[in-house]
Order: structure tokens, then sequence, then C-alpha cells
């Protein structure tokens, strides 16, 4: 019966895409500017008092095409992990674009031995280097030591081939933000960790990586020096099945004490290497994101992921205006830069009252 659902909710889709398409070619016909004409009448008809509509032009191609000079002190890598997404060459895609984007950095790319050949094939044909693990024994929460593994993995070749700091993204993502790199270092030096022997770690808010839902921080990206990051990655595995059993009606807090989601579990298991409580209170992971991190957002990286139907559009906003928001729910109130740096400097205040919102039931 759900299928059957789904295949008519699947036609109408299509049915409806294309009547957009067929409204757009006559707009093409007549208007130079059909994509600018096109896209602004159409937020003018779906915005409504909740929301402004807004749509953003970015190109494919975000490489240099003008004569600004950036430096990066140090050599860098950038290790995409994960399984190779084939769909429209995507991971392919992305390394060719990281080329010719980012010259100066290595390329490393973690994925499987099982995965298909000829796919692996054109990851060499790319001239990056690859790494090949075998799957872990057993997936962890959520699949989390599949993540340590690559990762691990393709940080260590990186560190036997010099680079200095790292960049952990997916083989489904892209950074598409031209000169991002050398910002996201210029951050780590303007922000220095109070142990001059380390650095902090630059992390990724979205939609995950929120103020009341203990150290839910994402793990889509990770920034650091490489010493930071094999630390960071340096855990133990997860020796717990894929799907952790958890009270329905369980909170927030409740979550992050169990460690369901891999993000909780990868920072709570580095923050406690570092001496840190992880009591699951908010006070202390406030504290933690204060003095071990930088937070960014995902507009800072301009991150492309063509994952979950297309969930994570550049187009849906993320933090304070996302869909669902509700001051009761505080959903996604997220550590951005901003709410990252007014905690670092001292205007946003813990209160013992915000640990109640720790409490509210994780929907």
């Amino acid at each position: 019966m759900i299928k059957g659902k789904e295949k008519v909710k699947q036609r109408l889709n299509k049915c409806l895409s294309n009547v957009i398409k067929l409204n757009y070619r006559l707009i093409r016909r007549m208007k130079k500017n059909s994509q600018d004409f096109f896209m602004t009448e159409t937020c003018k008809c779906v915005q409504d008092s909740r929301y402004q509509i807004a749509f953003r032009m970015m190109p494919n191609d975000n490489c240099e095409k003008y004569s600004l000079s950036y430096s990066q002190k140090d050599f860098y890598a950038i290790v995409l992990q994960g399984p190779i997404r084939a769909e429209d060459d995507f991971t392919v895609e992305t390394i060719k674009y990281y080329k010719r984007a980012y010259p100066q950095a290595l390329i490393v790319v973690s994925t499987w031995k099982d995965e298909n050949p000829s796919d692996i094939k054109k990851i060499q044909d790319c001239g990056v280097e690859l790494v090949l693990c075998d799957k872990p024994k057993k997936t962890g929460s959520l699949m989390v030591n599949y993540q340590l593994t690559n990762s691990l993995a393709g940080i260590k070749r990186a560190e036997e081939l010099g680079a200095k700091y790292i960049a952990k993204t997916r083989t489904d993502q892209r950074v598409n933000k031209a000169h991002v790199f050398e910002y996201l270092t210029g951050l780590m030096d303007s922000f220095p960790h109070s142990n001059s022997r380390k650095k902090r770690i630059v992390t990724l808010s979205m939609n995950y990586g929120n103020l009341f839902y203990p150290y839910l921080i994402s793990d889509f990206f990770y920034y650091g020096a490489t010493a930071d990051m094999l630390n960071l990655f340096s855990i133990p595995l997860d020796n717990r099945d894929r799907i952790v059993a958890i009270k329905e009606l369980a909170t927030r807090r409740e979550f992050s004490e169990k460690e369901i989601a891999p993000e909780v579990y990868i920072i709570k298991e580095y923050l406690r290497k570092l001496g840190y409580k992880c009591d699951n209170s908010v006070r202390d992971y406030w504290n933690s994101v204060k003095n071990e991190m930088i937070c960014v957002g995902q507009k800072d990286l301009d991150l492309i992921w063509p994952k979950y139907e297309d969930k994570y559009r550049l187009h849906h906003c993320y933090g304070d205006y996302y869909e669902d928001d509700s001051k009761e729910k505080m959903k996604t109130e997220n550590f951005d830069f901003v709410n990252w740096l007014n905690l670092y400097s001292g205007t946003l205040e813990y209160k013992s009252e915000y640990e109640k919102y720790a409490d509210v039931v994780f929907k």
C-alpha cells in the first residue's frame, strides 16, 4: 500500500515538474534575463507573512577567474572519506573541481576495497592519493565506525605525505567556496588555542550543531592541524550494533548520554581525552565548544550535498530560520560563527535555565 502511494506521489511530482519546466521554457523565449525573472517571480508567489523567500545563484565551477593573491603558509590536504558517489560521477567531478580550485592542496580519497572497480579506476585516473580500506566488523551506532575507519586512514596518509593541515570531508559533499581553506587557517591563527602546542578544530553547523543538544556538532566537515585531526579520529571504535535502543520519547540529553548520533560519539570521545567531563550538560558542552573549536556555517563553505532528495539544498535555511523553528523547541538555534563568536567573546552567556532545553523530547 505504501509503495503504491509512493508511486502516485512520484508521478504527481514528475507531472508538476514538467509543468514548471514548460513555464520556464516559455519565459526563456520571451525574457533575456529569464533565470532571474523566473526565480524572482516564483519567490514572490510563495513567500508569506512568516518568511521572506529569496534565491541564490552560485557558479558550478567557482574557481578563481580574477587575479587576487592568496597564500596558504602550510601544505594542506583535503581528505574525502566514504563510499564513492557514482550518481552523476559526483565524487569524480568533485575531485576534478578541487584540483582546479585548490591546486596547492593534496587530495586524498579514502574509500572501501569492495567499491565498484570501474569507479575506483575513475578515482585513480584523477591522479589523487587513493586509500582502500577494509570495512570494520562492527558498524557502531548509525555506522560511526565506517566514518572513523575511512577518516583515520585518509588522515594518516595525508600526514605521511607532509600535510600540516587537513580538511575531513565526505565523498558525497563538495566545498564550493573559493579560498575557503586560507580563510579557515586564518580563523585558527586569529583565535589561538590556550595550549600553544595545539590548535582549535573548525567544525561545521548546518541543521546539526544545536546549542541545546549536548555535543551535537556536525561530523560532515572538520578542519584542523594534522596532529589535532589525528587525535580527533584516534578514538576507540564503537562496539555497538547499528541501531541502539532508546525509549520512544527520549530527550536531547538522553540521546547525548546514549551517544546515538555519530557526531556526538566522535566529539565526546575526543573531549574526554582533553579532560572534559562530558556530563551531557549544556554548561560543559558550551565550555568545550568555546575552548576547543571554531564553528562556521554551511554558507561559509558553500557546501553542496545532493542527498536525501535534496533535503540539504543551498536555498534551504539553517539555524534561526529553519522551517519548523519554535521558541519552545529551540530546535535549530545552532553554533554558527555568529553564535560561536558571541560565546567566545562572552556576549552569549550560559544560564542554568538553558539546561531545560536539553530535557525537551527530541523529534
